[in-house]
């Protein structure tokens, strides 16, 4: 074990807002409640745009009702951004923290966040300053690698699972006026929001009845066959389709052509997927299409919120500042399931090396042949983080 190392330290949030987000963030608060070694403990508001300018929120003066009441507020406590640290930037960063004496960095968020604290931590070592660097997790995407699943993931899993029963049951009570359904959800570049709306299914003639990857390329015409027949054999059909749905060129469907078109960071904004298909749709089958886009809703609603999500959102960030008080440094905290029929999950630590820049898609084993939808392979692994007491619609006989 290390030598005890004294000082201050910062914990941030960045990148999209989940509904377990200030979990982690209260797991952090718990992990330093009581540890002399940390003789302070700031919340960097909004990402790492408050440690470039000195604008930090003293958590331990909080009041005991707020801190209790954190973990159960949806979105980012302390605000969150979206921040790319120009070359050098990170320097920068580093002569804040030296400033303050700042000895412990935690840093809530997805694979950009990595790469950012993972910069932080090089310089760090470079000008041989001791900071303890610990990433948490956090992506609804559920895209980063080295890691079972993401704090966030179950809980707009669940959402994307229960609302498209929902919504395929007002599909069928409405068929006769609006027979088809498109629901789009979020996911970046990988399906796992989209996969998970149907964990729920149960026969052939539940919702979805067909799936659209960013995964798998896009093709128009066996799109609007399929749904002709779902429509022939069912009167009515629901399709949930991710918003960055691309063709075999890698064109994106609904893709902006003007005005603001990526985030900081490269990623590229899209809108409208649903709505073109719809159009399409009503073209071919001369029938009305609808379509329900939830957008930020789906990654923050606290109604559909898991309990699984939240408690190992909460312990992924005890974890962190543990290992940190050990002297363990430059790692994310890594969720490995452990073997056998009963859901657990161990907390490893990864090399920060490893998740920057790459990406987890949904492998082919989680995917029918045709590619339309999941197998029991992805049921088993996705269905326990959405936690228990899910809901059952029943159906009345004819």
């Amino acid at each position: 074990m290390k030598p005890i190392l004294k000082g201050r330290a910062v914990v941030g949030q960045s990148g999209g807002c989940t509904a377990v987000i200030n979990q982690s963030l209260a797991g952090v608060i718990e992990g330093v409640r009581g540890r002399r070694e940390i003789t302070a403990l700031w919340g960097a508001a909004y990402g790492v745009n408050g440690i470039l300018g000195d604008d930090y929120i003293n958590l331990k003066s909080q009041s005991a009702s707020v801190l209790k009441a954190l973990g159960h507020t949806p979105s980012s406590a302390l605000g969150s951004s979206r921040h790319k640290l120009p070359a050098g930037g990170e320097e920068e960063v580093l002569a804040r923290l030296r400033r303050h004496d700042v000895r412990y960095l935690f840093m809530i968020g997805g694979n950009d966040t990595a790469d950012t604290v993972l910069r932080i931590a090089r310089a760090a070592e470079k000008e041989n300053y001791e900071l303890r660097v610990v990433h948490i997790p956090k992506t609804i995407d559920n895209d980063l690698k080295e890691t079972d699943h993401t704090p966030g993931y179950g809980s707009v899993a669940r959402f994307a699972a229960v609302t498209t029963q929902e919504a395929g049951l007002d599909t069928r009570a409405m068929k006769d006026v609006d027979p088809v359904k498109m629901i789009e959800l979020m996911g970046r570049n990988s399906g796992w929001i989209v996969a998970a709306s149907a964990l729920l299914k149960k026969t052939q003639e539940d919702p979805p009845h067909l799936l659209l990857l960013p995964e798998i390329p896009f093709e128009e015409g066996r799109f609007l066959d399929r749904v002709e027949a779902v429509v022939r054999k069912t009167g009515h059909c629901v399709v949930v389709l991710s918003e960055t749905i691309r063709d075999a060129q890698g064109n994106r469907i609904g893709a902006l052509r003007e005005g603001i078109t990526q985030d900081p960071f490269g990623h590229v904004y899209v809108e409208g997927a649903a709505r073109y298909l719809c159009r399409r749709v009503e073209e071919r089958l001369k029938v009305r299409a609808r379509f329900d886009k939830p957008g930020t809703i789906q990654r923050m609603s606290m109604p559909y919120v898991s309990t699984v999500d939240q408690r190992e959102a909460f312990l992924a960030g005890v974890h962190a500042v543990r290992w940190a008080l050990k002297g363990v440094t430059r790692v994310m905290v890594g969720f490995r399931r452990a073997p056998g029929k009963l859901y657990r999950i161990d907390y490893v630590p990864v090399p920060l090396e490893k998740i920057p820049n790459r990406e987890r898609y949904l492998p082919e084993n989680f995917l029918t042949s045709d590619s339309l939808m999941t197998t029991e392979a992805f049921k088993r692994y996705a269905l326990p983080l959405l936690g228990p007491n899910l809901p059952s619609f029943p159906s009345l006989k004819r």
